[in-house]
């Protein structure tokens, strides 16, 4: 069976003299080539392992964007995805200092956000009680496990607008 190849008169040439170098044909070098010749494998580029600054960005715009437009079955509990998570830490924070363990939240919250923020942090949502003088709080008479008094002011929601 025959079949054509397109070829220019210097690559005919150099396949004449290649073959001729070799003592065959150039149909029998041809066919050698064309059958034992290892063709290159196009080698797939890989991605990098880390997103840039930019990919960073829009995948937190669009996850916020995607986020704030979740429906609840029709509930307010949507909103905004950063009100959200600050109500949550609210909370938590609020329960621990409640349950006595407010210098261990302080601890995480340093973990998370250093020293500094943690402060700004821990004086917004939990602030250390401040103590009251007994003389003239007019609960003299009142026994100290009487939980029937706040011993410190109530918080107000910081989320309120």
């Amino acid at each position: 069976m025959n079949r054509t190849v397109s070829l220019t008169d210097g690559e005919w040439d150099s396949i004449r003299r290649w073959s001729g170098e070799r003592g065959k044909s150039r149909a029998q070098w041809m066919r050698e080539c064309a059958l034992t010749v290892e063709l290159p494998v196009k080698k797939a580029v890989a991605r990098p392992l880390v997103l840039d600054a930019g990919e960073q960005r829009y995948i937190s715009r669009t996850v916020g964007d995607l986020a704030g437009r979740l429906s609840f079955s029709g509930s307010e509990a949507a909103g905004n995805p950063g009100d959200n998570l600050r109500a949550l830490l609210a909370a938590r924070l609020r329960t621990m200092a409640e349950d006595g363990r407010r210098e261990a939240a302080v601890e995480l919250l340093c973990t998370v956000f250093g020293k500094e923020r943690a402060e700004i942090i821990a004086a917004a949502f939990i602030p250390e009680p401040q103590p009251m003088d007994r003389a003239n709080d007019g609960l003299s008479e009142t026994r100290p496990d009487d939980h029937s008094r706040r011993k410190t002011a109530p918080q107000h929601n910081l989320f309120d607008d």
